[in-house]
């Protein structure tokens, strides 16, 4: 049968599929009772229940929330801090013995609650993506292009320092690698504004540099990396730019792709001073 008329029949009882992905990771759980082996992809069974999907003119209002059993493995890579990258989910609706499907739901992680013995998972629709800002650059001195990004240009593996820990204290990781003394082509604050890398099993995460101590050889993070960060890991930093056209030229060699407007006259010509 297709899956309108056993949706509609009196002897069906649908059953709903929860597919999240994050890069080379995949996690499958269904609502039903036992295991669901579905497109060759085994659905796991795990107490979960989700909010009811309304249409409505406002994305803000059309999110869809989970509540999960805090045992349920997925869900430890939001404990300490919720993924840099997007999770994304996709909800499918089935009939027992039947091969038809519909996909009723999709959309992204944007966090995760834990409470005493289940958790809460918000997650916004496909949808939310246009309300992001449209025009943002404006007629500034500094450059607005996002470092390593389509417009800036610059390839960051181009620029990447691979660095082997010698130690690490919460948000704080130290390398010889990140001595200037070593690097003659750092500069004082070189990874400032800049992020860091770790392969953790084929997920990528990142986090934002927000010091650089070079005599010293250790960067300050903006959030600690997971458990699995240790001493001997091995990271990748990729250096910081002040979007300012001496950094832009000097450090990158960049000039040509330089998003702001490094003349604009430093007198306002409106500001009410008489011209004569």
């Amino acid at each position: 049968m297709t899956f309108g008329p056993i949706e509609v029949s009196e002897f069906f009882q649908p059953l709903e599929l929860y597919h999240f992905n994050r890069g080379v990771m995949d996690w499958f759980f269904t609502s039903a009772d036992t295991d669901i082996t579905f497109e060759t992809n085994l659905y796991e069974a795990v107490p979960i229940k989700r909010s009811k999907i309304i249409s409505t003119q406002d994305l803000g209002k059309t999110g869809l929330k989970l509540t999960m059993s805090r045992r349920v493995s997925f869900l430890d890579q939001f404990i300490a801090t919720s993924p840099t990258d997007v999770i994304t989910l996709t909800v499918t609706r089935i009939h027992s013995g039947d091969t038809d499907k519909a996909i009723v739901w999709r959309g992204r992680v944007i966090n995760v609650k834990f409470k005493e013995n289940e958790s809460e998972v918000s997650c916004q629709p496909i949808f939310s993506s246009l309300k992001r800002p449209g025009l943002r650059r404006v007629y500034q001195l500094n450059c607005p292009h996002v470092l390593y990004g389509n417009e800036c240009t610059l390839i960051k593996t181009n620029f990447d320092i691979a660095a082997t820990l010698s130690a690490v204290s919460g948000n704080i990781l130290t390398s010889t690698s990140f001595i200037v003394s070593i690097n003659a082509t750092f500069d004082a604050d070189h990874f400032v504004g800049g992020f860091v890398e770790f392969d953790n099993a084929g997920l990528i995460d990142k986090r934002f540099i927000t010091e650089h101590n070079n005599s010293a050889g250790t960067i300050t993070l903006n959030l600690p990396f997971g458990s699995e960060v240790i001493v001997g890991s091995s990271v990748t930093a990729f250096p910081g730019c002040r979007h300012t056209t001496s950094v832009c030229s000097g450090k990158f060699s960049n000039i040509a792709n330089y998003g702001g407007f490094p003349f604009i006259p430093q007198k306002n010509p409106m500001d009410g001073t008489p011209v004569f």
